[in-house]
């Protein structure tokens, strides 16, 4: 390691065995601040065992002490290697990437290291000396997801698995052949999504957590996470909802047998790459909503895949409208579907009045198709939309609105009526439980009224449409099951 800047080539010593002393000197901090307690922990667990597992909230802080840790190794070891692993190729890019980034530049290191756009390695060594993203294929078979981490090895080889609970379990059956030389290290971080599982089993199972440094990091308890962050989530989701055990408290998913979309379920669906038909338009679906808490969602919608969505709160119908129809032009979109009930029929009104002939405005209280299985359409289409989160059919943007969507699906429960038909818990019932409106999660909903023929009823736009073009029409409550 020989031509390492003077400044750090007198600390490395204390660095190689010290990750804290090394956050702390090698970082430039703002005053009084520093890793908090749980940070720390998580650094002095690497400094002593080969596996260290930690689930947590919500806000505290995993992502910045993953990148401390690598960036400690790759600094304090020759020829160190650093393999970054997580469900989506572009959830690492946008999110670990770009946590490293930040800290690369707030450190000592940047006459040694060299950073690119995906590529970080020592100068002297590009080729042997680096951290590397690697992602699994999501379409790959189980054969080869186990390859995603197959042939990694070295003296000094550190495997960090972001997320973990969204990775699939063949991709940690090399993990342990990885581990073979005494400064081979792992570290497994991320929300704990799943009650089962490779990251689970490192908690939980009883034999294979004896192997671990397991640890457990609650939100409630991160000086980085504000009260008005713990209480939003208990307020609009309940303390004793899936969603507040593993956004705020770090833990699996609540079991509940009535729970309509497991919170892993769709989760699954986050950065999930597929391919759209060319036949599919893109529509944008609305959720309609006025003042309060509430928030009216705009969402685009091709096929399967959903395209981040715009949010507005506190917008009378005119306002909205107006957004509405600029979106729709921008996005050069086929169509529009809305909640037109109470305040979402001015809208639609509206729309239509100044010229958009491809607006269509769906009452969920509409009866079903089958009245034997869905009391009303809004349990029809809520049971649609979880068979194909459960299935991992959709592509939602890896967003932190992505985020919540997830919460919100994951916040109705279902019951049957006298005739065994599906319900779906109400708004009003969700209040009562202290619930709020899951808006985004009714956007998507809403879409899958028209999904199934969106390519009919709206046919692709193309760069030159002959004026005398028709669009087909639908009509009646069922002209979703158009075939």
């Amino acid at each position: 390691m020989r031509g390492l800047n003077p400044v750090v080539l007198e600390r490395l010593r204390s660095w190689q065995d010290n990750p804290l002393r090394f956050v702390q000197e090698c970082f430039r901090w703002p005053k009084d601040q520093g890793p908090t307690f749980q940070q720390k922990e998580a650094l002095q667990a690497i400094a002593l065992q080969k596996r260290v597992s930690i689930r947590s909230g919500h806000g505290c802080g995993k992502s910045a002490v993953a990148v401390w840790i690598a960036l400690w190794f790759m600094s304090t070891r020759a020829y160190a290697k650093v393999a970054v692993t997580g469900p989506t190729g572009r959830q690492l890019y946008d999110i670990f990437w770009a946590e490293l980034a930040k800290w690369f530049r707030r450190s000592r290191l940047q006459d040694e290291f060299v950073m690119q756009k995906g590529k970080f390695f020592y100068k002297a060594a590009p080729e042997d000396w680096w951290i590397r993203l690697i992602s699994p294929r999501v379409k790959a078979t189980k054969e080869e997801q186990a390859e995603t981490l197959a042939g990694l090895h070295g003296d000094h080889l550190l495997i960090i698995v972001d997320e973990a609970s969204g990775v699939h379990d063949p991709v940690f059956v090399p993990l342990e052949g990885a581990l073979t030389r005494p400064d081979n290290k792992v570290l497994l971080i991320g929300n704990m999504t799943k009650s089962s599982g490779y990251f689970y089993d490192t908690h939980f199972h009883a034999a294979i957590k004896r192997k671990w440094v397991h640890l457990h990091w609650n939100s409630e308890k991160s000086p980085l996470v504000t009260k008005e962050t713990v209480e939003y989530f208990r307020d609009k989701y309940g303390e004793d909802s899936s969603v507040y055990a593993v956004r705020i408290k770090g833990d699996p998913p609540l079991t509940d047998e009535r729970a309509l979309i497991p919170l892993e379920w769709s989760r699954q669906c986050i950065g999930n790459e597929i391919e759209v038909a060319d036949d599919e338009p893109l529509y944008l679906s609305v959720d309609i909503a006025r003042y309060g808490d509430d928030v009216s969602v705009v969402m685009p919608r091709r096929g399967l895949k959903v395209y981040e969505w715009d949010v507005f709160k506190d917008m009378n119908t005119i306002s909205l409208a107006g957004n509405i129809l600029q979106m729709y032009t921008e996005r050069d979109a086929s169509g529009v579907i809305l909640d037109e009930i109470g305040v979402g029929a001015g809208v639609v009104d509206w729309l239509e009045k100044h010229g958009m002939v491809n607006c269509y405005g769906v009452n969920v209280c509409w009866k079903s198709s089958d009245v034997s299985r869905y009391h009303r359409l809004r349990d029809e289409l809520w049971w649609t939309v979880r068979e194909k989160c459960m299935r991992g059919l959709y592509s939602f943007p890896p967003t932190e609105e992505s985020e919540t969507l997830c919460d919100e699906l994951a916040s109705p429960k279902y019951d049957f009526n006298a005739q065994g038909g599906i319900v779906v818990e109400s708004k009003k019932k969700m209040r009562a439980r202290g619930v709020g409106s899951p808006n985004r999660a009714d956007a998507l909903v809403l879409s899958e009224y028209i999904n199934s023929v969106a390519h009919r009823v709206w046919p692709v736009k193309r760069t030159h449409v002959p004026s005398s073009r028709k669009y087909y029409t639908v009509s009646g409550e069922h002209a979703w099951m158009v075939t």
